[in-house]
């Protein structure tokens, strides 16, 4: 898909280096399969004041994951962004991953990433193993928003000061991945109808109704393409569950 961005316009180089590290890993799941979407959903495109606008999504499921999406956009001339969320099978004791860069005039404005819980709290393996990794002081750390109690006491939302900052970012998104990953290996999957695995499907309800209260998101794709539409592709393609 790299190819594909490049020849639709130029992207900025640590957004694309972002979607290469995510989709290695995605590539490396047991058990990978592509969710089929509407192709009009897959790949979005539309000029608006000869500003070109593009939306490319990618949807997948494998072992211990029930989707998982990737999204790269360009919205006009200076607005660039990437999203990731892995939402887990609730029949797994995994965390949802998260992670968006939003880029502006070709720098990072924004960066966030987490290992989000499932239940009240994060497992204490999953804790033990957060507070062991290297995580960088960086300069300019954000404000979450009022609905981000969603996320865990982990998360990393910043703004990247400089271009050292910016790899260092990199390499946070693929630490929790790796962790994420690792998570794999020894989960066991519970019933279906279990206390835990009901328990977990509501958690991620949660993450996705407090996630839709983003306005910022709400007020970006409205910009572009209209309330309706923006509403339509929160609740069908974002965050449905």
């Amino acid at each position: 898909m790299k190819s594909v961005f490049c020849n639709q316009s130029k992207l900025n180089p640590l957004l694309l280096e972002a979607f290469e590290l995510i989709k290695n890993r995605i590539n490396s799941l047991t058990d990978l399969e592509v969710l089929n979407i509407d192709p009009r959903s897959s790949r979005i495109f539309s000029n608006q004041n000869k500003e070109e606008l593009f939306i490319f999504n990618e949807f997948y499921q494998a072992k211990g994951f029930r989707k998982i999406h990737l999204e790269v956009a360009k919205l006009g001339k200076s607005l660039q962004i990437l999203h990731c969320v892995f939402f887990p099978d609730p029949c797994y004791e995994l965390p949802i991953f998260g992670a968006d860069l939003v880029v502006n005039s070709n720098t990072i404005s924004a960066a966030i990433v987490d290992l989000s819980p499932v239940g009240k709290h994060l497992s204490d393996s999953l804790v033990s193993q957060m507070r062991s990794l290297y995580i960088p002081k960086f300069n300019e750390p954000c404000k979450l928003p009022e609905w981000g109690v969603i996320f865990s006491p982990y998360v990393c939302f910043i703004r990247p000061v400089d271009f050292s900052e910016e790899k260092l970012f990199l390499k946070l998104i693929d630490q929790y991945l790796s962790l994420l990953l690792s998570l794999l290996v020894n989960v066991v999957a519970d019933e279906i109808d279990s206390l835990d695995t009901m328990e977990r499907f509501n958690y991620q309800k949660r993450y996705c109704s407090n996630q839709k209260r983003n306005n910022k998101t709400r007020g970006i794709l409205t910009k572009f393409f209209g309330s309706s539409w923006a509403d339509e592709y929160i609740n069908k393609i974002l965050f449905e569950c």
